[in-house]
Order: structure tokens, then C-alpha cells, then sequence
């Protein structure tokens, strides 16, 4: 009895074992959103966190036509004294224009906070703005694994609005759902992307402990 108890355990484990791969990559698919559609009058929002990954991928909308309007969140600084000698978004968003040769104009939308500490906070930012400027269709850019928590934040605080939030997810070249575990940055993000998600889904405020990104 004992003796076929161990072998069932030593299949189940070798199984689960060959069949990692696919078991990893589809946890991390979940987190990802990928829903945008054309519409008129649609504005593209780069969430704070990841310029070099979240700016060209909203610049390759802009330029399919997915939005009319290209804005950026406001971004607490970590440390005021020196927050001088870091470019903002918008000088490293012309920037990343100007490498991609895509002529674009990026709109700064003001905080309510003096800058946004997190995804709750950039998308009360956010409302207030699509509010004052009539705003109908927003499409959130971010990364991949951020996608899911990011477009369930924005629902639950625009909740109401009748404005249209889709999410878009930008890709990098450290990791993918296929390998993140390979890295120290992948196992970062899909490691701590659960709990963070199970916080925002019982809170419509910003978390003290969970960082913008």
C-alpha cells in the first residue's frame, strides 16, 4: 500500500514536472488584457512605471489609428529634492517620438495628489480629466502583467462614467508569459502581481504598500 502510494506520488510529480511550461505560461496569460478596438474620439493613456516599455506601444496605436489623443500620468517623485535631474514623462516620451520617427504630442494629466503613488490614484486622475474633457473612450497602455489589475481598477473607479476603458498590453525583451520565470524581473512581476491584484479587489482607494507600476 505504502509502496504504490509513493510510485502514484513519483508519476504525479514527474507529470507535473515535464508539463511546467504550459502550466507557468497559462498562470501568467491571466493577468494579461489585450481588448482595444477603433472608435472615434478615443484618447490612449500611458500608465507611469515603464516608459521605455509603455510609450512605444502606445505610439504604435496612435499611428493605427486607435486614438486621436496621447496622455501620460503624473508620477509622484520618489525623492522631490532630486526630482530635477530624472526627464519627465513627457520629455522621454518625445524622445521615444522622435527615435521611432512618429510625430506625436503627448498631454500631461494633472494629478490630484501632487502625483500618483498608484494604478487607484492615476485612474482617479484619469476620471477627472476624461470628465473635464469630454473624454468618451480611453485605452489604457501598460505591461503585460499589469494589464488585469490596471483595466479592473479603472472599471471600478469609472464605474458609472459611461466611458468606454479598454487595456493594452506592451511587450518587453526581458520576459514574456512564456519565460518569465528565467529571470529575476519576471519572477518579480508574476510573483507579486497576484497579491496586488487580491488587495485592489477589495479596496477602491490607493494601498500604501503597493507601488505604482
Amino acid at each position: 500500500m505504502k509502496r504504490n502510494l509513493i510510485i502514484s506520488l513519483f508519476i504525479v510529480i514527474i507529470l507535473l514536472l515535464s508539463q511546467y511550461k504550459p502550466i507557468l505560461t497559462g498562470y501568467a496569460r491571466f493577468f494579461t488584457v489585450n481588448n482595444i478596438t477603433v472608435a472615434e474620439n478615443a484618447s490612449i493613456v500611458v500608465l507611469s512605471g515603464g516608459p521605455f516599455t509603455r510609450i512605444p506601444k502606445a505610439l504604435e496605436l496612435y499611428q493605427a489609428g486607435y486614438g486621436e489623443r496621447l496622455l501620460l500620468t503624473t508620477l509622484q517623485p520618489l525623492n522631490s529634492k532630486f526630482a530635477h535631474l530624472i526627464p519627465t514623462n513627457e520629455e522621454i516620451a518625445q524622445e521615444i517620438s522622435k527615435t521611432l520617427a512618429i510625430p506625436a504630442t503627448f498631454e500631461s494629466v494633472p494629478s490630484l495628489k501632487g502625483g500618483a503613488t498608484s494604478t487607484f490614484d492615476e485612474a482617479h486622475d484619469l476620471l477627472a480629466y476624461c470628465t473635464k474633457e469630454k473624454i468618451k473612450h480611453l485605452i489604457i497602455v501598460t505591461d503585460a502583467f499589469h494589464t488585469r489589475r490596471a483595466l479592473y481598477a479603472f472599471k471600478k473607479v469609472f464605474r458609472g462614467s459611461n466611458i468606454k476603458i479598454e487595456a493594452a498590453a506592451a511587450l518587453n525583451d526581458n520576459h514574456d508569459e512564456e519565460n518569465w520565470w528565467r529571470s529575476d524581473l519576471g519572477i518579480a512581476a508574476y510573483l507579486l502581481e497576484p497579491i496586488k491584484f487580491a488587495v485592489y479587489l477589495l479596496s477602491d482607494q490607493n494601498v500604501s504598500f503597493i507601488k505604482n507600476d
